[in-house]
């Protein structure tokens, strides 16, 4: 599916990475919204990304690649996101010593970190990458200049970056 252009390969893990890292911004906001009501920025960084998305989303799609039936994907892709989930959120605690979710009060929570509703949702969203974004991007290649798809690939880099830098330096 993906080609074997190393520049083709950048421009595809960037512009999948954050596309999946956006479209996880979004589903935050909007479950902040439809459960409390208000709107807050849930990302890590000041960018409308939360790059535990982009991670997530290729690293099911890597570990999952091979598996061609729909419903197995998603099954996998629910067990191997909820374990993902779980881990990152003791990592996140301790490198950055904050929490920054909980699934306090969600049906089938465990231990506030992960939820079968959210893990549900993720299956979903992995879904979406593999047969939605990734064919997106692969598009995208095939229709707008290499040149140009490569200068946004490397300033988006150099952007998420320099925010995860600047969050990094004041939030320790």
């Amino acid at each position: 599916m993906i080609q074997h252009d190393k520049k083709q390969l950048f421009i595809t893990a960037v512009l999948g990475f954050v596309l999946a890292a956006f479209g996880g911004w979004v589903y935050e906001e909007i479950c902040v919204y439809v459960f409390y009501g208000y709107v807050y920025n849930r990302g890590m960084l000041h960018l409308p990304i939360c790059p535990i998305y982009g991670f997530g989303a290729w690293g099911l799609y890597l570990l999952l690649r091979r598996v061609k039936q729909g419903w197995l994907f998603y099954l996998l892709s629910v067990v191997t996101a909820s374990v993902f989930e779980y881990a990152c959120s003791y990592l996140l605690e301790l490198l950055f010593h904050r929490t920054y979710w909980s699934y306090a009060g969600w049906w089938l929570s465990v231990d506030d970190r992960i939820s079968l509703v959210s893990s549900l949702i993720f299956g979903l969203l992995a879904l979406l990458f593999v047969k939605g974004v990734l064919p997106l991007v692969l598009y995208l290649q095939k229709h707008v200049r290499k040149r140009i798809l490569l200068a946004v690939s490397s300033a988006l880099v150099l952007i998420i970056a320099a925010d995860f830098a600047w969050v990094v330096t004041h939030y320790q």
